[in-house]
C-alpha cells in the first residue's frame, strides 16, 4: 500500500497546534512502517574495526568508495553479501546513464522507500553531481512538481512505475527510449532495483546513519506518481529482444539472452543471483516460497513459473502454491510459511520487515545470515521482476504447465 499523503493546509498555512498534531501523526505513520531514521537499536550491529578478520577488514577497503561504512560494516555479519555492493557502485559510479541521471534515480529510489540511511548517503556525491537543494526538494516532490525538463520528468516516472507496478509503461518506455539505447535503458532499471533491494536491508536490519552525514530525507512525503496496472507483455513481444543463439549451440532461457547484452551490468547484477539461487542460507523449499510470492506481487508471470517449477523439485505441494497465491491473510497453510509471506508482501508494501514479523521470523529459527537471505530473496528478485516484466521477457517454452491462473494473467 504506498500510504504517502500530503498534509498541507490551505495556502501552505497551519496553526502552530494543527502542525504540530500533524506532525506527530506523521511521525507515527512513518514510525508504524520504520520509515524514519532508525530509533531502535540495530538488529544486527556493524562489526567494529577492532573485531574485524583480515577478510572483514579486506571488505570495508574494497569498498571504502561507497562511503557507506556502517552499511558495509553491518554486512561484515554475513561478508559472503559483501559481493552485492559491487552492483551499487555499478548504478552510482559506472553505468552508463550521466552522472546527474545516476543521481536522480538514486535519490527518487531513496525517497520513495523512505531509506534515510541511503538518502543521506547519496547526497553529498548528487551535489558533486550537479545537482542542488532545490532539486533535492523536487526530487522529494517527484515527477509532478513544477521545473523538471521533460526527459527528466521522464526518468522520475519511471523509478515511480518501477516502485509500484514493477514495470515502466509504454508511454515511458516510449519516452526514455527517445535518448537511451538498451543498455541504458536496462541500467535505469538496475538503478532502481539495486537500491531498493539494499534499502530493505537497511531499513529491515535498522542500519544507523553516521554521525557525520547530515543531510536527511525531506520533511515532504515522497507520493509516488504511479498506481498498479499489472500490465504486462505476455505474447505481446520482447521490447529487448533476446540474443539469437550460434554456433549451433542451444537457445537457453529468454531471461540469460536478454541480459547478458551487457557484461558489465550482467556481472554485477549476477552476484546477486548467485547469492539467492546457489547460496542462499535458506532451505530450498522456503527460498522458492519467497521467490514465487514475489513473483506474485511484483506480477512477474516469468518469474513465478520458473519458480514454480524449482519449488515442486522443493517439496511445495498444489496447498502450499494456493497459498502463496492467495497470501499471508488468507488463512491455512503451515504457520511458519505464511510468516514468510508476511515477510514478502511488508517488504514489497513498505520495504521494511515490520517488528512482529522479524520477531516471528527469528523464533521460528533462522539464524542471522537467514534473516539477511529473507530480504536478499524477496527484494533481489522483485529487482528481477522489475528487468524481466520491463524488457518484455517472454515465457519460456519448459514454463507452459507452471503458469499463473487465468486470474492472474
Amino acid at each position: 500500500m504506498h500510504p504517502h499523503t500530503n498534509v498541507e493546509g490551505p495556502g501552505g498555512f497551519m496553526t502552530r497546534k494543527v502542525a504540530i498534531l500533524c506532525l506527530a501523526a506523521w511521525s507515527m505513520l512513518l514510525g508504524t512502517v520504520g520509515h524514519t531514521q532508525a530509533t531502535s537499536p540495530p538488529r544486527f550491529a556493524p562489526v567494529p574495526e577492532s573485531q574485524r578478520t583480515p577478510e572483514q577488514q579486506a571488505i570495508v577497503e574494497q569498498y571504502a568508495s561507497l562511503r557507506m561504512p556502517t552499511y558495509v560494516a553491518t554486512l561484515l555479519n554475513y561478508p559472503e553479501l559483501s559481493r552485492l555492493l559491487g552492483h551499487v557502485v555499478y548504478v552510482t559510479t559506472q553505468s552508463g546513464l550521466p552522472p546527474r541521471h545516476r543521481a536522480l534515480l538514486a535519490l527518487r529510489t531513496a525517497g520513495l522507500t523512505r531509506s534515510a540511511y541511503l538518502w543521506g548517503n547519496l547526497v553529498p556525491p548528487s551535489r558533486a553531481a550537479g545537482l542542488t537543494d532545490d532539486d533535492f526538494a523536487r526530487i522529494a516532490r517527484g515527477p509532478n512538481a513544477p521545473g523538471w525538463d521533460p526527459f527528466e520528468q521522464t526518468l522520475l516516472r519511471a523509478a515511480d512505475e518501477l516502485h509500484v507496478d514493477s514495470f515502466i509503461s509504454d508511454g515511458t518506455w516510449k519516452a526514455l527510449s527517445a535518448s537511451y539505447n538498451i543498455n541504458q535503458l536496462v541500467d535505469v532499471i538496475d538503478t532502481v532495483g539495486t537500491l531498493t533491494m539494499h534499502a530493505g536491508v537497511m531499513s529491515s536490519v535498522r542500519v544507523e546513519v553516521e554521525r557525520d552525514v547530515k543531510d536527511r530525507l525531506p520533511s515532504v512525503p515522497f507520493t509516488a506518481a504511479a498506481k498498479r496496472t499489472n500490465i504486462r507483455l505476455e505474447g505481446r513481444g520482447a521490447r529487448i529482444p533476446p540474443r539469437e543463439a550460434t554456433d549451433g549451440r542451444a537457445a537457453g532461457a529468454n531471461l540469460f539472452r536478454t541480459f547478458n547484452l551487457n557484461p558489465a551490468a550482467d556481472r554485477t547484477r549476477g552476484a546477486m543471483n548467485a547469492q539467492v539461487n546457489n547460496t542462499n542460507s535458506l532451505p530450498p523449499r522456503q527460498r522458492e516460497l519467497l521467490l514465487m510470492r514475489i513473483g506474485v506481487l511484483c506480477r512477474s508471470e516469468y518469474e513465478y513459473a520458473a519458480h514454480h517449477r524449482v519449488g515442486v523439485r522443493a517439496g511445495l505441494t498444489d496447498a502450499d502454491v494456493a497459498h502463496i497465491l492467495a497470501g499471508p491473510s488468507s488463512g491455512g497453510g503451515e504457520p511458519f510459511d505464511t510468516v514468510l509471506l508476511r515477510a514478502a508482501d511488508e517488504l514489497f508494501e513498505n520495504d521494511v520487515i515490520s517488528n512482529d514479523t522479524w520477531a516471528a521470523l527469528a523464533s521460528g529459527g533462522l539464524d542471522t545470515r537467514q534473516l539477511f537471505d529473507v530480504i536478499i530473496t524477496v527484494d533481489g528478485y522483485r529487482w528481477n521482476s522489475m528487468l524481466i516484466s520491463s524488457a518484455g521477457v517472454q515465457l519460456d517454452e519448459n514454463m507452459a504447465d507452471f503458469r499463473f491462473p487465468p486470474s492472474l494473467r
